[in-house]
């Protein structure tokens, strides 16, 4: 629970005075802050209406059901087309279990997050907690695992974005490039970046959970509808029965890996209690979150597995039984598929975009001005080209994308949680950080934050694994190569 602290003295002067006042004003929910260095005041929230921190801070007007909504939506459009081969990787009782497992621990690592956000209610992002607790390294150790992620994404989105386009409308003229479709869908995609803050993101977040919804009903009819016959090989509780067992094993690890990424609330969670009204009901919407994610796992991936059997393929349209399905059904995932990638993209390059305008931009004014409108569309440039050359140079944009889950997502949603928690609640106790009234941890609090870091080892472990074998095993990476149709640079 959040923890609940005297305010700072009135003695405060200078500076710490300063903190006391911004402080005052954020806390309007109830909850007292906790006496902390403030960040320098010249610093920018990426998640803030202005240019500073402080009485700057923007007006929050979220709930937490639409907090929820946009932690299910961030990943998930991507990851509902893969759980099925998740399941049939890991088995029928071993997918959802790692499952349960993994969406149990990022919980439990957002919670943390949520608990040190409202000590520090001038940390909005996820190094500014870090150089609360672990100063300087913490913040750089934080900001290089989210940003990474955020940066490492886009040129996956984009592929991601550009496919479900070509399943929607096959341009002649590209003669099945995907690297036309790329260049073509880059343009939205960077208009979604200009919506400046999580809060502008609502009700497109509303519809892209829609569309998972609809994707997974889709799959659900075209299990039940089309029977693969003699071709099936049914799914094993626990791994998968391939007769090469090193592809196997590797399809068994990359399998984890799908479930990993596809539920991460951590990369969002500070930035979100920065936009509530209600910064403590963030819980809810982790929780809400969390079955979201675990229905669409089990509901869809055990559906589709125990219709076709174990070999589905990751995404589920190369699925050879998939190619026999009706246009109608095809066209219309690949149309939501289409939206709810755009919402993936949108989410996933906001903070990135703010960031980077805090960056280049530290007084920005932040209004929708033409002026201010053509300011900010430069500073979200870098990254958005730095995404689309990455989109068209890397030979394998799914081999990147296993890279990334390993070097990101367990460190985010568990190891740096974990680790910044036991360090401030367990290890460390200053009285200047926490004040003099800290709840002592339990024992059974303490296992608790032990077992979410364990399980972010294990995970980085298996990802990392997963990650060399789509490199080195041939038949699991698939093909490789840069650039399409008459001007193709590389293949292999």
């Amino acid at each position: 629970k959040p923890l609940q602290q005297p305010r700072e003295p009135r003695r405060a002067i200078g500076a710490r005075a300063h903190v006391r006042t911004a402080r005052s004003h954020v806390t309007s929910d109830g909850a007292s802050a906790m006496p902390a260095a403030a960040l320098p005041q010249g610093a920018a929230s990426p998640l803030s209406a202005g240019h500073a921190r402080g009485e700057q801070v923007e007006t929050r007007t979220m709930a937490w059901p639409q907090a929820g909504f946009i932690i299910f939506a961030f990943a998930a459009p991507s990851g509902v087309v893969g759980v099925s081969y998740s399941v049939g990787m890991a088995g029928l009782l071993g997918g959802p279990l790692i499952c349960l497992v993994l969406t149990a621990a990022s919980i439990g690592g957002s919670i943390m997050l949520l608990h040190m956000r409202m000590a520090f209610r001038d940390a909005h992002t996820l190094g500014d907690l870090g150089f609360k607790v672990l100063g300087k390294p913490g913040k750089i150790w934080g900001d290089c695992v989210q940003l990474g992620n955020f940066v490492l994404f886009l040129p996956v989105a984009l592929l991601l974005c550009a496919t479900a386009l070509e399943g929607v409308a096959d341009i002649a003229s590209f003669k099945g490039c995907a690297d036309y479709y790329i260049f073509v869908v880059a343009a939205f995609c960077l208009l979604t970046t200009q919506m400046r803050t999580l809060r502008n993101t609502q009700v497109l977040s509303v519809i892209s959970v829609t569309t998972v919804f609809g994707i997974a009903m889709l799959m659900g009819v075209a299990a039940v509808k089309y029977d693969v016959g003699s071709t099936r090989k049914p799914a094993q509780f626990f791994g998968n029965p391939d007769t090469n067992a090193a592809v196997g094993f590797a399809n068994a690890l990359l399998g984890t890996t799908t479930v990993a990424w596809c539920y991460v609330p951590a990369f969002l969670t500070v930035e979100l209690a920065t936009c509530m009204r209600q910064p403590d009901s963030l819980k809810k919407s982790l929780y809400l979150s969390g079955v979201l994610n675990v229905i669409v796992y089990i509901g869809v991936g055990v559906v589709v597995v125990a219709r076709w059997g174990f070999d589905v393929s990751d995404p589920i349209m190369f699925t050879p039984v998939w190619v026999t399905t009706d246009e109608s059904i095809k066209k219309t995932l690949n149309a939501l598929l289409l939206i709810g990638n755009f919402v993936s993209y949108m989410l996933d390059s906001v903070p990135l975009g703010r960031y980077c305008q805090c960056m280049l931009k530290p007084n920005f004014a932040d209004t929708w001005s033409a002026q201010d409108c053509f300011t900010y569309f430069l500073c979200t440039l870098p990254t958005f080209l730095f995404g689309l050359f990455m989109s068209i140079a890397v030979p394998n944009l799914f081999v990147l994308l296993a890279f990334t889950t390993a070097l990101t997502v367990p460190w985010v949603t568990q190891i740096y949680p974990a680790t910044l928690y036991w360090k401030l609640y367990v290890s460390n106790r200053d009285p200047a950080l926490l004040g003099n009234n800290t709840p002592k941890i339990t024992g059974l609090e303490k296992m608790g934050i032990a077992t979410v870091f364990f399980i972010g080892v294990v995970s980085f472990s298996v990802c990392f694994a997963a990650a060399i074998e789509k490199v080195a095993n041939a038949e699991v990476r698939g093909p490789s190569q840069i650039g399409c149709g008459s001007w193709i640079m590389w293949k292999g």
